[in-house]
């Protein structure tokens, strides 16, 4: 008789993670799991040797409202429908930060991040220096968010180096927006600015008041507080200039050059030149190379179904696969890649060490 656990997790730190069962995939109601439960029954069960657990996958994401939920559920899905002994699930989390803080302490396999974050990781540089570098590798770009340099007509910013001791929106704590502006005002700034640490609702309310002087945000466009904004303000956007723009690719490589295109908001006629990061999964490199292979060929055939789930994946293509990535691939991932001929592999592969 084998003893085959069904799970193996760690710990649920702060409650950064709510697990879903097996039996709802698609994370329509979560609970939180006691580890001591967890591990009882691991350790006591006794399972028939012709019953062999299947290998499981945890995609961290987001609060179940937020978009990167919805992506991870319906990859999570596909991966069930089509890939022989894997079964994966949507895991709702606190965001970003705490998913790569999840996965390098082997809580999940894994999760959405932006591209910095995944540079930073598999680097242990920045946020995440003193963690084991190589842990956590790149594995699929999903959309692009671009940089929002917010302000209003009339007032007092007009360009980037006018943000420099200003009253200045940052992002709220713990989200990888806020991370972004931290690294555009230290450019610009120093520490001559004054910031304010909230969510984007609130910073375009402060902004509308008069209590900030502008905002940052690396978000999807449109943004729908910005909507809301323009309805009611002559909002505007400051464009990034090419000097500085590589500037700070010196020191962050996966931000790239990307407009906010014009008409995306009612004041902004004109594309607005910024840059930006991906949003896209990341994978944890210890995972097998088959089963990462496997995972990513019934994705990337299946892009059609996940349309359906969420738009953005109508614009994902083997040109886009690899954007805004700055660390290596998980060799599974690179496999297929090649085998599909994604458009630049080979230079992509040469500049990161992968």
């Amino acid at each position: 008789m084998d003893i085959t656990p069904s799970y193996t997790i760690g710990k649920n730190r702060n409650q950064d993670r709510v697990i879903t069962t097996k039996s709802n995939p698609g994370g329509r109601y979560q609970m939180k799991l006691d580890l001591k439960i967890i591990l009882f029954t691991a350790t006591t069960l006794v399972v028939p040797t012709f019953t062999q657990a299947a290998d499981y996958l945890s995609i961290g994401s987001c609060p179940v409202t937020c978009t990167a939920y919805t992506w991870s559920a319906g990859i999570a899905d596909v991966i069930n429908k089509n890939v022989e002994g894997v079964q994966a699930t949507a895991e709702e989390t606190k965001g970003y930060v705490a998913n790569i803080a999840l996965m390098q302490g082997g809580e999940m396999e894994a999760s959405m991040a932006t591209s910095l974050s995944a540079y930073e990781a598999y680097t242990a540089t920045g946020n995440y220096e003193g963690s084991e570098a190589g842990k956590v590798m790149a594995w699929m770009s999903i959309a692009p968010v671009a940089m929002h340099i917010i302000a209003l007509e009339g007032g007092p910013v007009n360009s980037i180096e006018d943000l420099k001791g200003k009253r200045i929106g940052m992002g709220q704590p713990g989200g990888v927006s806020m991370l972004d502006a931290n690294a555009l005002m230290a450019k610009v700034a120093g520490e001559d600015f004054e910031p304010f640490r909230v969510r984007l609702g609130d910073m375009v309310d402060m902004l509308s008041d008069g209590n900030i002087d502008a905002a940052l945000w690396n978000g999807s466009f449109p943004l729908a507080p910005l909507i809301k904004l323009s309805a009611q303000r002559d909002l505007k956007l400051i464009p990034v200039e090419d000097d500085f723009l590589d500037a700070l690719r010196a020191d962050y490589p996966p931000y790239f050059r990307l407009s906010i295109p014009s008409g995306t908001y009612e004041d902004v006629k004109d594309d607005t030149p910024t840059y930006g990061l991906a949003n896209g999964l990341v994978i944890l490199a210890d995972v097998p190379e088959e089963r990462v292979y496997q995972m990513t060929k019934a994705i990337f055939e299946n892009l059609d179904a996940l349309a359906g789930v969420h738009h953005a994946f109508s614009r994902v293509s083997a040109d886009t696969i690899l954007n805004g990535f700055g660390s290596p691939l998980h060799p599974g991932a690179l496999r297929y890649y090649r085998e599909i001929n994604v458009p630049g592999i080979e230079e992509f592969v040469a500049r990161t060490g992968g």
